[in-house]
């Protein structure tokens, strides 16, 4: 019994014992990568940017998901311009909290080069950009999309064909797009930039061809895009008001092509029919709800189809059969 009692306080003094030292290990290696990111600071402040990185770098070691001390060692390949290595810093702050404001500006401030190309033109500068993400079109949304550091290196040069050349509707969708999937990439405060950048090409086009009818690409995507976002951040009221505009967009050349003619209350049939005769396009602008159906040639309206006359019933016949006879 003596014995027994003997070792059962021998045990309860060997695990408070491992207890103890597992909180003195603890505060340790807190107070050991805290002191290292501090010491960073101050080789930091003095310009002794190879401390710096010394104690930074011991500060992730003992500490991976650091977020200050990623971003001050950012800071330091900043300063001794390494930029690669200021990317990847300020890449990894935004992984570990993507709301990070400083590490997405300077992020975002390390891709100001168009050096492949020199010119005057906007449109170089907009071609570069596509040709340097391939089709963009095919897999900008799906696995095979480009690199992050490639996309980020390829804002610049939609950037630089804006600047030259404000109105360029093409650049600002395509910014929109890299600009939308950085956001799903990296940190969502790219998608701001993606819905402003969306905004400015529909509203370029709708002052520039209020009669887009036509469906040019990138002003018609720039809707569908913006909707999706809006719809993936449960924007609801955004979503439906966007829905209401293009609607009453996508009516107002039919509208108005038809009040010309003095026919009142049409907008976007629900059904068109097109033919082409010699070198003429005919189109019949059909509108079921109201029963009426109106001849376009070339894009003039000619006036309301006439409508076929309704057939008179047909009255038949139908022969009674003679019943057999039935034999006794």
């Amino acid at each position: 019994m003596i014995r027994e009692k003997f070792y059962l306080k021998i045990s309860l003094s060997l695990l408070i014992l491992f207890l103890i030292l597992i909180i003195i290990s603890g505060a340790i290696y807190a107070q050991d990568y805290q002191t290292y990111y501090k010491n960073g600071y101050i080789y930091f402040t003095q310009e002794n940017y190879e401390k710096a990185e010394q104690n930074y770098k011991k500060a992730i070691e003992l500490n991976p998901n650091f977020e200050n001390a990623h971003y001050w060692l950012g800071r330091v390949y900043q300063q001794s311009g390494a930029y690669n290595k200021a990317i990847e810093q300020w890449k990894e702050v935004l992984r570990i909290n993507p709301e990070n404001q400083y590490a997405f500006l300077y992020l975002i401030g390390s891709f100001n080069s168009t050096s492949r190309i020199q010119s005057d033109s906007a449109l170089d500068y907009l071609n570069e950009g596509i040709k340097m993400i391939g089709n963009p079109e095919e897999y900008l949304y799906k696995e095979s999309v480009p690199s992050v550091d490639l996309l980020l290196t390829v804002i610049p040069y939609f950037k630089k064909a804006i600047s030259i050349e404000p109105n360029l509707l093409e650049a600002y969708f395509w910014a929109g797009e890299i600009y939308q999937v950085l956001g799903d990439k990296i940190t969502r405060q790219f998608l701001p930039l993606a819905i402003e950048s969306y905004i400015k090409s529909i509203n370029i086009e709708e002052v520039r061809n209020p009669l887009s009818f036509t469906h040019p690409s990138p002003y018609w995507r720039s809707y569908i895009q913006l909707s999706k976002m809006y719809h993936s951040l449960r924007l609801k009221d955004k979503e439906e008001k966007l829905w209401f505009e293009l609607e009453r967009i996508k009516s107002l050349p039919y509208q108005q092509a038809l009040e010309k003619k003095g026919y009142f209350g049409f907008g976007y049939p629900p059904k068109i029919e097109v033919s082409f005769q010699d070198v003429d396009k005919i189109e019949n602008w059909i509108y079921p709800d109201k029963n009426n159906t109106f001849v376009v040639i070339n894009g003039e309206v000619q006036g309301e189809k006439e409508k076929e006359p309704e057939q008179s019933g047909i009255e038949t016949k139908v022969e009674e059969s003679i019943p057999e006879e039935k034999g006794d």
